[in-house]
Parts: structure tokens; C-alpha cells; sequence
């Protein structure tokens, strides 16, 4: 089976047009449409009646009626069933999938599932049949909603009579399971009638857009009940499902916030005039089932409130006092609640939403309150006594308790207090009872396990005064043990698992104890373990032992123990001491545990009782923790950065958010770059690199990568997933190892070891990290691991008593650490996983706009846009001082600067650089080793009788003496050169080469350079200059110049316009 979490990954980041696309399949949007058009591939059309909303992520075709989203698109292109299609697009999205094996029991469920599930969506095509035959149904439906949106929804209409009983009957359909579906129900005289009559058929969709159930709108309007919802079913829980949500899933997530409504009508209005964000739980009451759906997808609701008139004896309308109930509970769920009340209609008659948001106008112009400050003016207006008022006010600083930021709690005491009248003062005072008496609750010591005699007398033993006991044929007791065991939990791995104990004696002594797996199959074992931790005694023998791990492992809980701290598949990130779920930092027990509900039980050993205090094991755990000492705001912090490291801080910034959001980044760029802090001593590179760690790590020493081993290296970058590894004084000398290890960080590898433990197989390590590289030298000895940097520069060492005092201030801001900002930033998840991949795509291309004309490599390019696309998609969500358009230019800075040192230290610079020196160490000779001559044409072995319009001067080097010459010079001066092949090979595809002439003539010359004279063979003739012919490369000589600055003629030297009978002498 594949969690749910995962298909919902899948959903949220799975863009539409693209998958679709992805299969041939031509879109087009016309001119403002929200849709992308094309023909439908399902049938075969001239006119395109195929729509796709990207927003909603869903598609229809208005020909053949096909609908569905990504993962139903998938399922009918290819003709797959629903897992299948989901690992296609998982596979794409490089989402992970632990598809466990399911049990008979879970296969029978689902079968059953999906067989109610077609039933129904074949009632759905009946309903909407009867739509488009019925004028007045349509009349009605699309004058209150538009033809366009009854379509996309897939409104339909049950007539009057059984139309649905016959069309079962008539086609052999089951009326038990339509009966089931609360479709059809059976009267007095055991006839079957339709549930449903002359009612518009509004669908009630899943998450996964398919139609679960109804609710009917009455168009005879004779029944009392206006709009009818269909009863739970075994596909549909009322407490389960939110009417709208398929629709409102992905601007939900991108806007981090949803609208909540009543009723279907309402969520339909909103949605159709452009507010799809709105969900409605057809009724008045939230249920907790409701909010954990919406917490996975945002964390803000406002309520749009039934304006209802108030009753007689009522102190509200009926709408209000269910957004009173509903926001409180919302809030205790941990969102941010807000209300934009409707007014009352103007002789005071109801409204709701349905009625008054008849365009975005309307909707626009309702006011949206803080939902606290919003109660605060309806309950002060009727609280007139000191008691009422004292009421109020515990209850409003409950609420405020419950907001997670200190900030947010003192700008809504400051409020409440000019609002009420009453002090500051009184106002904490009350916030810091409720917390108190919150804190309290919380606390309350857990009920232990109780242990039934008459169930433990099934397994063969019992407890008596703290030892397991029973009884021996002659009917006298035998004591087993002088200790009970409390299971706490299985700690599942497929390595090493566990169980978690309490043992406690019959004196007691109680310890918190872990058993692996081979210390409770061996009976010496397990009695060695226990009586190390005192006295703990087991008496009897292996076969009580196992009667008593029989009832032990009966009522164990099992737990994942979270072995790579950070981000989760599962959905939450973990720290040392605790996990963030998504709205709240939950600390671990103290057994190390922490319980998620229905994502699962888990395990962070660093933290238990057991290893807590334990200094040599889990030492990282311990400092990867979310302590919450700060409170400082995230504007102040990276203020601060900034102002201390000015634009290289915001790059750091930049690099933090892409770690925090790595796996949706590689994702879409299957690498990630290093940040590289390159600077003299002192100049602040790694105090940056210290900066950056506050956000995980309070006072972080970063292992140094010159004494650290290799397998040290990789146990390091592997410990964590989304967040940040810091490794300090690089060097250029570093062993061949290390440096490869790094370039393999780059695309996410990391060390191959063999795994003793599972058979011997190889095991490759993953790196989830970002990781900072920070010393005194730049990478020039391997310029293909520095093109996998962004490469940072720190010039100054020395600074001003103001710049002092500024960088001081920051040490100061972080030293209480700042992970309370990370899970700041960790809140825009949602948004990164909707939008970033088309606002990389579209930073991609004004990049290369930017950059068209410079010869840049590729690698660095899409390192450093990797940071600007991040940056720029949660630009609005931050409110601090980092914006696009002032980011671009450094970054294109950046990139330019890091390209010309790539191309100034690459192997082929090395190699020019040293053909300069050799040439002004007088080692070789121009004319002799080579010679420069300005040509209008060149045939070589890659160039056939090339003309060109204008003279170019080509380099004509003779490779044996040289080549030597250079493998010589780098041995004299410990250089690091290319292999001769290898030299070979990158000259000969080199952007400056022209080919190999196999005949060039050059001048010989002895040594100290004097010119070799041929002797006269008759009297009067002149010594002429010895020339040989040797084979030659040729070079582009002023592309040479300009691309590696080098000049291989002297001041004095005139180029002459080589004649073509002195060319030819070269032949």
C-alpha cells in the first residue's frame, strides 16, 4: 500500500500541463483563460474540447465528459490501475516510495473500496445525463452558477419518480450496494425508491476528485428540507470529507490559507467568482479529522460566517456562535484563524456567503479580522458586569496562548488591552495563567499500564508483589524473576531493531531499558543485559522466558526510530530532542518517543532516559536540537546578516532556504551546489558559515576536512536531510579521496562501503545536506570540483569599531541559536512544492536572456540560479530584505566572476600558462617550437580549405618538444599536470583548436637558442637557417588571448601578411 501522504506529495507537486504534455499531447492557453486547450486524447475530435485548469490541477474534456487530475490522467492514458499510476508520476517527481506488501485483509478493504467507487462513478454519469435532458434543472443550476462551472463540476439532476431503481434494475446494477451508498433506501411494503427526487445533484468529491456522495438541492420547493446530504456510507464519513477540497488543494497550499464556509453553496460561489481556496464541511460543527486534512496543505482559515438574525434569548445568530466554536478549535488545531463577517441583508433578514459574494467585489470588500480581536468586540459589547467581563478575558487569553509567536501574542495583548481598557499588565498576566494551566493538563501523568490477572493467567504466569510468577504441578509457586516489565515500544529496522522497557524490581528500582533483538532471543544474553543495569534476576528457564515475550510482544507499540535527522518523507522535520509537524514542535518523552497520530510513532534515542546523559554516544543528536531560547524575529536576524556580510550573507540566506527545501529542489535540478566561503584568515568566511548553523545548531564546531577521515566525512553529511553541514579549512592538497568525495556531494553521492550487515551488499550513502566548504585556498587543483561551488569571496581582515560592533551583535543574536526562524521558514513547504519548479524554469531563462553572448558553464550557471529561483519563489512570504530584482545582478555577478576563475585555473590555463614561461625562460623558441602567422585560409585535418573573410592569426604549435618541456616544469614546481593523453584530449576539444597540419616547417636551433646553419656546398653559397618538418596543432591564436590572457609575441616582433608562397613553404 502507499501512504497517503506520499499519493498527496505526488498530487501537490505534480503540475498538470506537464504531465500531460509529457505524453505528446499539444496545449495552448488563449489569450487570459485560465485553461490550457488542446484536442482530447480520448476521443477523436477536430474542434479541442479538452480543458486543463492548472490551478486546480485538474482536467475535463466538454466532448466525451473525461475528468480527473494528474494521477487519473496517468491511470486512463496508459490504462493503469491507481498504485501503478501513481509510482509513473512519483518515478518523474523523484519522490521515494516504501510501497509495503499489503495483507489479505487490507486488499479485500480496498477492492471493496474501489468497486463502491466505480458503482458510484457510473450513478455519476447517470445524473448528469438526466442534467442536460432537463431545461429546467439546467435553467436553474447554471443562473445561479454559469453553464461553464456546473460543467467542470459535474453537476446533475435526480428527476422526479425511480428513475434511478429502473436503470439498476435495467442494467443488472447491485440495489443492496446502492442502498449501501445511501442512494436507494426500501419503504414499508419492501419497495425500493430513489433516495434522491427532483433535486439537483451537487457531487461531493475525495481528495482525489472522485464522487464519494451528494447533497441534493430541492427544486419543488414543497420538501422541507432545501438541500438534502446524502447519510455516511462506506466511502463517505461526513466527519471526514470537506466539500470543495480537490478543488482547493493546490491554491490552498500556494497561498498557505483556506475560506471556510457552511454549506456546499456557499464553497460552490465563492470557488465559481475566483476564491477556489474555500472548502465547506457541510454542517455547522468542525471535526479534528477535518483540520488535520487542511494542515497538511495550510495553516491560515478564515471564516466567512452565516449572518444570521439573533433569536430571542440568544446572545448570537446561529453562524456566529458556530465560528466562535469552530475558530477556538481551529486555533487549539494550531492555525492562524481569521472572520470576515457578512453584514445582515437591509431589513435584517439573513445572508451567507451564497447570497452576498456574487462577485469578487463583494467578496473583496468584507473586512477580514484577527479572529481573537473579532470575539473580543462581540463578547466586550455584552459583558457588562466585572464577573462577565473576567470571563471574557480568561477566555480570550486561553486563545492567545495559543498563538506559537511571542510577537504575534504581544501585538494582540497591545490590541486587547486598548480594546477592554484593562493594563498590559493584567492582560500577561491572565496569557501566562492560561499557559500555566495549559502546561498542567499537558502534564498530567499517563494512567501505567494495568495488567489483568485472568489475561496474563492465559500465558501461563502472573504477578505477585512485583515478580512474575506460577504455579508448579504439585501446586506450589515458582518465582520467575524479582522484576515485572511495563513494553513501551518496537523499535522497527531491518538491521538493528529493538524494544523499549521499563524493568522494575520488587524493591523499586525501576530502569528505562533497550533490548536489541539477539539480547531477547538468547536467554544469556537478556540476563546479562538486565543484570547490568542492578539487581534484576531472572530465575526461570528459556521456555517461561518465552511465555512471557509472547504476552510482551502482544501489547507492544511499535515506533520508527528516525536514524537522519531533518526532513522526513513522512512529512515532519526532526530534531534531537523533538519533531515539527507542520504547525508545532512536539519534544520527545522520556523514552525518546514521539507520537504523531496516523503518520506513526517514532523514536529519537538521543533524548531518552536511557542515553540522555550519556556524553560519548549520539553526540551530534544532542546539538542538532530545537531549544526555543530565541524569539528574535526573522526580519531582525537576517537584518543583521546582512548587514554584517552585506551580499554574501544574502547568498548564505539564499543557500539556507534552497537546504531547507533540497529534496523539492533536486527534484527538478537532480543536483545541488556547495557553498564554497573562500578568504584569507579572519576575513569572516567561516563566521558566516557559523551564522548559517544557528539556524540548526547553537555554537557549531565544524569538523576540519585535513585531519578528518573519510568515512568521518560521510557519516557527517549523511546525518541530516534539508538542512545544513558545515566542513572547514579546505585545502588544495587534500588526498585524490577527499576530493572526490566532495564532487560526489554535488549530485547527492556519497561514500561506497560494503554493508556487513546485509549480506555483504554495497552501499552507497545518501547526501540529503547542504553543505558549506570554507578555507584559505581556492580549488584551483581541481577545477571540476570548484564548478560545482557557489563561490564566495571575503576579501578585508581588517574592519572598523562600527563593523565590530555590528558583527559582535550578531554573535550575540545567535548565540541562544535561531531554530525557531527554521521552522519559520520551514511553514512555505507548501509553496515550494506548488511553485518552484516554474519560477526555477522561469529564472532558468531570463538567466541565459541575461547571459546570451558569454561563454558560461553550464554547471556554474544553474548553481547559482538554483539560489535565485528560492529566493524568488518565497519572496512573498518573507518580509525581509532580499528581493529579486536586486538579487540578480549579484548573482550574475557572481556567476561571471566564478566562470572567468574557472577559465583562468582550468587544466587548459595551466597549460598555456606554462608554454609563457617556458617561452620568457628561453626553453623554447618562437619559429622553432611554434610560430604565429596571419592567414585569410587553413586546411587541416578537421578544417577543409577554410576561407575567411577577414586574416586571422593562427598559432601553429609543435607538440612533442613541448609537451615534454611542459610534463617537465610541473615536476620542477610541484604544479599538479594533466597526462599527456589527457592533454591531448582536451586541447584537441578545446573552443580555440583548428585542427592538426601534418607538415609545418620550423627553424632548428641549438641550445641557448643559436640558429642552426646548414653548411655551403660549393663556393659562394650563403648558410641558410635548417628548417624540419613536423606535424602541428593549430590554434585560433586571438581567441587564445582573449580567453587566457597570454601574448607569445614580443613588442618588437611585426606580423607580417603571410604571402601564399611563403604559406606554402609550410606544406
Amino acid at each position: 500500500m502507499i501512504k497517503e501522504s506520499i499519493i498527496e506529495q505526488v498530487l501537490d507537486r505534480s503540475n498538470i500541463v506537464d504531465v500531460i504534455t509529457d505524453y505528446g499531447i499539444t496545449l495552448s492557453r488563449r489569450g487570459r483563460s485560465k485553461y490550457h486547450v488542446g484536442c482530447c486524447p480520448f476521443h477523436t475530435e477536430k474542434t479541442p474540447s479538452f480543458k486543463v485548469d492548472e490551478l486546480k490541477g485538474t482536467y475535463r474534456c466538454f466532448g466525451c465528459g473525461a475528468y480527473g487530475n494528474a494521477i487519473g490522467f496517468v491511470m486512463d492514458y496508459d490504462h493503469l490501475d491507481f498504485p501503478a499510476a501513481v509510482k509513473v508520476l512519483a518515478d518523474k517527481l523523484n519522490i521515494k516510495i516504501e510501497d509495503k506488501e499489503e495483507t489479505e485483509d487490507e486488499k479485500n478493504a480496498r477492492l471493496e473500496r474501489e468497486a463502491y467507487l466505480s458503482l458510484m462513478a457510473r450513478v455519476d454519469a447517470l445524473y448528469k445525463a438526466m442534467f442536460r435532458e432537463d431545461e429546467e434543472a439546467q435553467e436553474y443550476a447554471h443562473g445561479r452558477w454559469g453553464a461553464e462551472y456546473c460543467e467542470e463540476e459535474g453537476i446533475g439532476y435526480a428527476p422526479k419518480g425511480n428513475v434511478l431503481v429502473d436503470w439498476a434494475q435495467k442494467n443488472g446494477e447491485s440495489l443492496d450496494r446502492l442502498k449501501a451508498l445511501s442512494l436507494v433506501g426500501l419503504d414499508e411494503q419492501g419497495k425500493w425508491y430513489d433516495f434522491f427526487r427532483s433535486r439537483i445533484m451537487i457531487p461531493i468529491k475525495d481528495r482525489m476528485g472522485r464522487v464519494i456522495n451528494y447533497t441534493g438541492r430541492d427544486l419543488t420547493g414543497t420538501s422541507k428540507s432545501k438541500y438534502l446530504n446524502g447519510a455516511d456510507t462506506p466511502i463517505y464519513h461526513k466527519g471526514d470529507v470537506l466539500f470543495g477540497f480537490h478543488s482547493a488543494r493546490r491554491i490552498a497550499a500556494k497561498e498557505q490559507k483556506v475560506y471556510a464556509v457552511e454549506g456546499a453553496p456557499d464553497c460552490m460561489r465563492l470557488q465559481q467568482i475566483g476564491v477556489v481556496n474555500t472548502v465547506a464541511p457541510l454542517g455547522t460543527a468542525w471535526t479534528d479529522a477535518q483540520f488535520q486534512q487542511l494542515k497538511r496543505i495550510a495553516h491560515k482559515i478564515c471564516f466567512l460566517p452565516d449572518a444570521d438574525p439573533v433569536k430571542a434569548g440568544d446572545e448570537f445568530g446561529a453562524g456566529t456562535k458556530a465560528v466562535i466554536k469552530n475558530g477556538t478549535e481551529a486555533m487549539k488545531a494550531g492555525f492562524a484563524v481569521s472572520v470576515k463577517p457578512i453584514p445582515l441583508g437591509e431589513s435584517g433578514e439573513k445572508q451567507d456567503p451564497d447570497e452576498y459574494c456574487r462577485d469578487m467585489k463583494h467578496f473583496n470588500g468584507l473586512e477580514e479580522r484577527d479572529f481573537i480581536l473579532w470575539l473580543a468586540d462581540l463578547r466586550f459589547e455584552r459583558a457588562k458586569t466585572t464577573e462577565a467581563k473576567a470571563t471574557v478575558v480568561a477566555e480570550l487569553a486561553g486563545l492567545v496562548a495559543m498563538v506559537p509567536s511571542d510577537t504575534e501574542q504581544a501585538m494582540l495583548i497591545d490590541e486587547l488591552a486598548e480594546k477592554s481598557g484593562k493594563k498590559e499588565a493584567l492582560w500577561r498576566g491572565a496569557v501566562n495563567d492560561q499557559k500555566r494551566i495549559a502546561n498542567e493538563k499537558a502534564g498530567l501523568p499517563k494512567k501505567e499500564r494495568e495488567i489483568n490477572l485472568e489475561q496474563l493467567q492465559q500465558y501461563g504466569f502472573y504477578i505477585k508483589k512485583g515478580k512474575y510468577c506460577s504455579t508448579t504441578k504439585d501446586g506450589d509457586e515458582w518465582e520467575w524473576s524479582n522484576f515485572t516489565m511495563q513494553p513501551l515500544f518496537h523499535i522497527i529496522d531491518n538491521i538493528m531493531p529493538k524494544r523499549l522497557y521499563y524493568i522494575k524490581n520488587e524493591f523499586g528500582l525501576k530502569k528505562l531499558v533497550e533490548l536489541r533483538q539477539e539480547e531477547l532471543v538468547g536467554l544469556s544474553k537478556f540476563k546479562q543485559k538486565i543484570e547490568g543495569l542492578g539487581n534484576f534476576l531472572w530465575m526461570a528457564t528459556d521456555r517461561e522466558f518465552t511465555k512471557l515475550k509472547r504476552f510482551l510482544y502482544e501489547v507492544t507499540e511499535t515506533a520508527e526510530e528516525v536514524k537522519q535527522l531533518g526532513w522526513q518523507r513522512e512529512g515532519f522535520f526532526a530534531f534531537g530532542n523533538g519533531v515539527w509537524d507542520g504547525v508545532e514542535f512536539q519534544k520527545v518523552d522520556d523514552m525518546g518517543i514521539v507520537r504523531l497520530g496516523e503518520i506513526g510513532n517514532y523514536y529519537l534515542p538521543a533524548f531518552s532516559q536511557q542515553y540522555k546523559k550519556d556524553n560519548k554516544l549520539y553526540k551530534f543528536e544532542k546539538t542538532f536540537v530545537h531549544m526555543g531560547y530565541s524569539t528574535l524575529p526573522l526580519v531582525d536576524f537576517t537584518g543583521q546578516i546582512f548587514r554584517v556580510f552585506g551580499d554574501n550573507g544574502r547568498i548564505g540566506f539564499c543557500f539556507l532556504m534552497a537546504t531547507l527545501f533540497r529534496d523539492i529542489v533536486t527534484a527538478e535540478t537532480r543536483s545541488f551546489p556547495i557553498l564554497n566561503l573562500f578568504g584569507p584568515k579572519g576575513s569572516g568566511k567561516s563566521e558566516l558559515g557559523h551564522t548559517l548553523m544557528s539556524f540548526f545548531i547553537i555554537g557549531n564546531v565544524p569538523p576540519n576536512i585535513q585531519n578528518a577521515t573519510l568515512p568521518a566525512l560521510n557519516d557527517t553529511v549523511a546525518a541530516v536531510s534539508n538542512a545544513l553541514v558545515h566542513i572547514d579549512e579546505f585545502k588544495n592538497d587534500i588526498d585524490l579521496y577527499k576530493r572526490e568525495f566532495l564532487k560526489g556531494l554535488w549530485d547527492g553521492t556519497g561514500r561506497t562501503r560494503m554493508n556487513m550487515d546485509l549480506d555483504k551488499k554495497k552501499e552507497t550513502t545518501s547526501v540529503d545536506a547542504g553543505i558549506i566548504l570554507s578555507g584559505q585556498e581556492m580549488a584551483t587543483a581541481d577545477i571540476a570540483l570548484f564548478s560545482r561551488f557557489v563561490y564566495l569571496t571575503f576579501d578585508t581582515s581588517e574592519f572598523t569599531k562600527e563593523q565590530q560592533a555590528e558583527y559582535n551583535r550578531l554573535k550575540e543574536m545567535r548565540s541562544l541559536g535561531v531554530s525557531h526562524l527554521t521552522l519559520q521558514l520551514l511553514r512555505h513547504r507548501k509553496k515550494m512544492e506548488v511553485e518552484f519548479k516554474d519560477f526555477y524554469r522561469m529564472t532558468q531563462s531570463e538567466m541565459d536572456a541575461a547571459l546570451e553572448g558569454e561563454r558560461i558553464e553550464d554547471r556554474i550557471r544553474n548553481n547559482w540560479t538554483i539560489l535565485l529561483a528560492v529566493q524568488r519563489t518565497l519572496e512573498s512570504s518573507l518580509a525581509i530584505d532580499i528581493h529579486y530584482e536586486s538579487m540578480k545582478p549579484v548573482i550574475i555577478d557572481g556567476i561571471k566572476r566564478q566562470n572567468a576563475e574557472c577559465k583562468s585555473n582550468n587544466e587548459l590555463a595551466g597549460f598555456w600558462r606554462t608554454v609563457k614561461y617556458l617561452l620568457s625562460e628561453g626553453e623554447i623558441i618562437n619559429e622553432g617550437d611554434f610560430c604565429i602567422k596571419t592567414v585569410t585560409s587553413l586546411t587541416t585535418d578537421i578544417v577543409t580549405n577554410a576561407d575567411w573573410p577577414a586574416s586571422k592569426r593562427v598559432l601553429f604549435l609543435q607538440k612533442s618538444r613541448i609537451f615534454k618541456l611542459y610534463k617537465r616544469s610541473n615536476k620542477m614546481t610541484d604544479e599538479v599536470g594533466i597526462p599527456e593523453a589527457s592533454l591531448k584530449y582536451y586541447l584537441e576539444k578545446s573552443k580555440e583548436y583548428l585542427g592538426e597540419k601534418k607538415s609545418v616547417r620550423f627553424k632548428c636551433f641549438l641550445k641557448g637558442g643559436i640558429p642552426k646553419m646548414s653548411t655551403p656546398k660549393f663556393p659562394g653559397d650563403k648558410s641558410r637557417h635548417v628548417e624540419e618538418v613536423q606535424r602541428a596543432y593549430c590554434f585560433d591564436y586571438d581567441e587564445l588571448v582573449k580567453n587566457y590572457q597570454i601574448n607569445l609575441l614580443d613588442t618588437s616582433q611585426i606580423e607580417q601578411e603571410t604571402t601564399p608562397d611563403l604559406f606554402d613553404r609550410m606544406e
